[in-house]
């Protein structure tokens, strides 16, 4: 970042000796840049001057001179991007790494493939207590795992292992025998969130939807006291270094994330953790929370009336409580999600938050002056939630800024509703790809008549005019995917960026341009956040918000956007990602 050409530098120098005074001059310049602002009235400049936490300038080289001090930090971009800092419209990063612990399975392609790692993990760490993993998906293992299966490789000390989505997880009869899960334990919600048993009733060694929430607490997996600050500390730092500078966080995730006392104890915890790191001036990321609302059964009063007195605590432009975050369902490809029309074996899927739930949860919240975002997998739960939106606008919240996350599965009638409405949405591009074997469960599930009518909607809303954000939603993705620029290949692309092989799915249909993926990790997601006025793009009084990338982003095909390397990250007008 700071070496220059010996020009550059001759000049610098030079403007420094004749420059401003201490009170005027920027903390830091960046001159001869590639510097796309995402201003539409100003969309190119050369440089950016920072003063404090703010941006002061932006233009060109000529006009920076006026910027430089003699304290002045000055930055020979060399050509390089710069763009507004990312801004993630959908993860979970304070305090989710504890599902990405132990060994990945994702490179695995058969049952065999998974075993053989499972195996060699667990001969790899001979002393762990409890052993632990992610990222089996049941195509791929031709069905789903059973404790049997993992008992012939483990059998003397408990063993979990997370699917790709971390909805679901697989654990050994050890592991099942501590949590004392038997025939007669109950089912959280019968058809949704479940223990897979045999005909008999006897649990199999899967639990679906979340129902192992509890197990993972009861077999002592859960160390909140450790596994929350490290988890923070490890994904903010991967976040920064992907170029984030701000996150929606839609719900902590914790096992306690389906009792919601127990949920807004650890949430009030993760906040006190955020506000003491900025108070030190070590948070690397904006953060904006949303509280999860996941069991139906919870109290929406008190649920609305929680979420006000931690935002009354934490609502600064740094730690904010911003909203509700409803997560009424699972995913089609495990039928947790509710569908208008039946998969083709006849099974319409099912849902743990009906939708007259969801529209009470929308119109409390709206009520309250709180936003709230949806969890939307199911074609179903996008109908049932744009219904409970329209109903919230005909009660006077016209202000609100309901968004649909994920809209994987969309009728065509419930899409044009959502045009012609406005919505903002969420995605998470990879999961619509061919990876990890989704188009594969789609033709399987939907035809592939369906499937194209279906998903990948959200480029149709962008071009239509729909304020659309891209983001990883870790931990349903691994960690290493969480840059947003993998995310902006797979919405220009509709390929999976890890896979040279990928094709377009589904096929024919048309990816984002450049300059909508980049809005679509800028601007749009600030927007959602309510954060367009601060952050989003760079102009003159937004925060210092920025990101260096060693390639302008419009000269790399679009199947390497994902391959270009972040330089530098700001935040506030403070590094908090250099490369070497």
């Amino acid at each position: 970042m700071k070496k220059f050409s010996l020009l550059s530098a001759i000049l610098l120098l030079c403007l420094a000796c004749g420059g401003p005074s201490g009170e005027d001059a920027a903390d830091f310049v960046f001159t001869n840049g590639k510097v796309y602002t995402v201003d539409e009235s100003h969309p190119w400049a050369e440089a950016v001057a920072v003063k404090g936490d703010k941006i002061v300038y932006v233009g060109d080289d000529a006009g920076a001179s006026a910027f430089v001090g003699s304290a002045t930090e000055t930055t020979d971009l060399n050509g390089r991007m710069m763009l507004p800092g990312f801004v993630s419209g959908h993860d979970h990063l304070i305090g989710s790494n504890w599902t990405k612990a132990g060994v990945n399975l994702f490179a695995a392609e058969s049952k065999e493939d998974y075993l053989r790692m499972i195996k060699e993990y667990a001969d790899a760490n001979p002393d762990a207590e409890i052993l632990v993993g992610y990222g089996w998906e049941k195509g791929k293992y031709g069905g789903f795992p059973t404790a049997k299966e993992l008992d012939a490789i483990v059998s003397n000390r408990p063993a979990v292992f997370f699917d790709y989505t971390i909805h679901d997880l697989w654990l050994n009869s050890k592991a099942l025998e501590m949590a004392k899960i038997t025939k007669d334990t109950p089912d959280p919600q019968p058809g949704f969130s479940y223990w897979r048993r045999d005909a008999a009733g006897n649990p199999e060694g899967v639990a679906i939807e979340v129902s192992w929430l509890q197990a993972y607490i009861d077999i002592g997996a859960w160390k909140p006291e450790t596994m929350l600050p490290e988890s923070r500390k490890i994904l903010y730092q991967k976040a920064a270094e992907a170029g984030l500078t701000a996150v929606m966080n839609a719900g902590l995730v914790t096992p306690n994330l389906a009792n919601q006392p127990e949920a807004f104890k650890d949430q009030k915890a993760a906040l006190e953790l955020l506000d003491e790191l900025d108070a030190k001036g070590d948070l690397e990321l904006r953060t904006f929370v949303y509280m999860i609302y996941k069991k139906a059964t919870g109290d929406v009063g008190e649920l609305v009336q929680g979420t006000l007195e931690l935002r009354e605590q934490h609502d600064s432009d740094r730690v904010r409580v911003a909203g509700i975050k409803i997560h009424p369902e699972g995913n089609w490809m495990t039928k947790t999600s509710l569908q208008v029309e039946p998969f083709l074996d006849g099974d319409s899927g099912n849902v743990g938050i009906p939708g007259d739930k969801v529209k009470e949860v929308i119109l409390a919240g709206n009520a309250a002056g709180l936003d709230v975002i949806t969890h939307v997998d199911g074609s179903a739960t996008v109908r049932a939630t744009v219904d409970a939106i329209e109903a919230s606008r005909q009660a006077g919240h016209t202000d609100a800024r309901n968004t649909l996350q994920h809209y994987h599965l969309v009728q065509p009638d419930d899409h044009a509703r959502v045009i012609a409405m406005e919505l903002p949405i969420n995605v998470t591009p990879v999961f619509t790809t061919d990876w990890s074997n989704t188009d594969a469960l789609a033709i399987n599930m939907l035809g592939e008549e369906r499937a194209a009518a279906e998903m990948n909607e959200y480029p149709d809303a962008v071009r239509r005019g729909l304020k659309v954000s891209l983001s990883a939603d870790i931990p349903s993705s691994p960690v290493d995917m969480i840059g947003p620029l993998l995310s902006m290949e797979a919405a220009m692309t509709l390929q999976s960026p890890n896979d040279e092989g990928s094709k377009t799915f589904p096929p024919g249909k048309q990816g984002l341009t450049l300059e909508q993926a980049i809005q679509g990790v800028t601007i749009f997601p600030a927007w959602q956040a309510r954060m367009e006025d601060k952050i989003g793009s760079l102009e003159i009084g937004k925060f210092a918000d920025l990101v260096v990338l060693e390639k302008n982003l419009f000269d790399v095909d679009p199947k390497d956007i994902a391959d270009v390397e972040v330089v530098a990250t700001m935040m506030g007008g403070r590094y908090t990602y250099q490369a070497e």
